[in-house]
């Protein structure tokens, strides 16, 4: 998923900002840090792709925390909140690393909500459709071991994934072929309507040579086999379009 962290002290605060993203983008996967103290321990444990950090918290600052994430994770895209649109609290708050500056009460739904389609525009999105979430982890753990940058979205089922393809829209798609059975053309055609940019990369469970054939068969771009060889080769796929991203 989109990760997101929400550092606010302020219960009404945090609860609104949480609602808000859950609406507007069901993909995001959100957590919430009452206090700095939770904050770093959470922040640390894992990298978020995007966090919103309140400056004035229990036992922390937040520009002290936004230093102490950004050293570790520079990847995470951190927004900092204040009730104070003060000169001096943004050049601290960019000084200290900083991506964003929003003040409470004077930033609307609109502008958040831009802010973070602006983010998933920048960033490489990836969107895994597997009904096992043991798979899911494990092309998942991939995807960022290579491509640190990476925003991984997952999807249980064919709904959810059609719904974050809508919101999302994906660079890149990575299917369970079996998960649709001989539906799998009708399907691909909806993923390619939904987010006509994406790549599609089928998974299956069959020996890596018949990949290529199935992949023609079924409409997708690339076929990949979900065995350790079968990983190789998909992590070769996804280095290769990244490095067409970045020629054009």
């Amino acid at each position: 998923m989109l990760s997101t962290l929400i550092v606010e002290d302020n219960a009404a605060h945090r609860q609104s900002l949480h609602q808000l993203l859950q609406r507007r983008f069901p993909a995001l996967d959100i957590a919430e840090a009452e206090d700095g103290e939770t904050a770093l321990r959470r922040a640390l444990s894992r990298r978020f792709d995007l966090i919103f950090m309140d400056i004035r918290l229990p036992r922390e600052n937040g520009l002290d925390l936004t230093r102490i994430i950004k050293s570790v994770f520079d990847e995470s895209v951190i927004c900092v909140l204040t009730s104070y649109d003060i000169l001096e609290y943004r050049e601290a708050a960019f000084r200290n690393g900083a991506d964003h500056f929003m003040v409470k009460g004077e930033s609307t739904e609109a502008e958040i909500v831009g802010m973070v389609e602006s983010l998933l525009r920048a960033r490489y999105v990836s969107l895994i459709i597997d009904r096992d979430s043991h798979s899911r982890e494990q092309i998942k753990q991939l995807l960022n071991i290579h491509r640190p940058d990476m925003i991984v979205a997952e999807a249980e089922n064919i709904d959810t994934g059609l719904s974050h393809i809508a919101t999302l829209r994906p660079d890149l798609v990575l299917l369970e072929l079996d998960i649709v059975g001989d539906k799998v053309s009708e399907l691909v055609q909806q993923f390619r309507a939904a987010s006509g940019h994406a790549t599609l990369i089928g998974l299956t469970d069959g020996v890596v040579r018949s990949c290529d054939a199935l992949a023609r068969a079924c409409g997708t771009d690339y076929c990949a086999s979900m065995t350790p060889f079968g990983h190789t080769e998909l992590v070769a796929i996804v280095n290769s379009l990244q490095a067409k991203r970045k020629q054009h």
